[in-house]
């Protein structure tokens, strides 16, 4: 059966700015970090005040599609992304992937032996006894789609998913991990890198999991098109994409 971890806001974050109020922009919950560090210069490139609002990227397309509220929508998967195109949400030309990111294994970092073997075999995910696994909502966050579909590939998910624990972002499925109430997670690098309560067991190799993308973009129908425009602009220069990496982004071929 599977458990769910208690319900998480979503964070709206408006940072306090001198410049006018203007720009809403939806973002996956793993970009948080690395988003409050630019916005100071998010908001100087556009010359508007930025507003976030951070969850799972399906729980975004979702409120985006129902209530068309936001003027950018900065993804960690391209299908979220593709959902409000083909809601007619999206400015033309103005859709890029800038991002990658890579999936790892964690464990509480409680100074307790490792319930993991070495060398590591993703079979031992599948262990009765490791308890719970912490992912991401497989059905609607794209962290735990990417969990999901590399445990496939893997031949795993059908004997690992009556012990999922669906976090309501990767924030949450970390922070179950966190706490101790769940032995083992699959999370993004990104999310393991700022966290001192847990260690890596297993970084998934690029070329065996799936391929992670952040995709954004402007959206249509909004009064600030252009200042929406520049903000994305301001995203993808050598400035921004420094600060992402340096959060443990990978830029992605395409923002290159």
């Amino acid at each position: 059966m599977k458990l769910a971890w208690p319900a998480l806001a979503l964070l709206a974050a408006c940072a306090p700015s001198s410049a006018p109020p203007g720009l809403t922009v939806y973002a996956a919950a793993s970009l948080r970090d690395a988003l409050a560090e630019l916005t100071p210069e998010l908001e100087r490139a556009s010359g508007a005040g930025v507003c976030f609002n951070f969850g799972s990227s399906g729980d975004l397309a979702r409120q985006i599609v129902a209530a068309d509220q936001a003027d950018v929508f900065f993804s960690a998967d391209e299908d979220e992304l593709e959902r409000v195109a083909a809601a007619g949400l999206v400015e033309p030309g103005t859709r890029r992937t800038l991002l990658s990111n890579q999936l790892v294994v964690i464990e509480p970092d409680d100074g307790a032996p490792s319930r993991f073997r070495e060398p590591f075999e993703a079979l031992q995910l599948a262990d009765p006894e490791l308890g719970l696994l912490s992912l991401g909502n497989p059905d609607a966050v794209p962290a735990g789609k990417y969990a999901r579909a590399w445990l496939e590939q893997r031949g795993l998910w059908a004997r690992v998913q009556a012990h999922v624990l669906p976090g309501v972002d990767v924030r949450a499925a970390l922070a179950a991990v966190e706490s101790g109430v769940v032995r083992a997670g699959i999370v993004y690098r990104t999310d393991a890198a700022r966290s001192q309560k847990v260690r890596v067991v297993h970084a998934v190799p690029l070329a065996d999991g799936p391929s992670i993308a952040y995709p954004l973009a402007v959206l249509a129908h909004r009064p600030n098109a252009r200042a929406a425009a520049l903000l994305v602009e301001a995203l993808a220069s050598e400035t921004a994409l420094a600060v992402f990496t340096r959060h443990g982004f990978a830029v992605a071929a395409r923002a290159q």
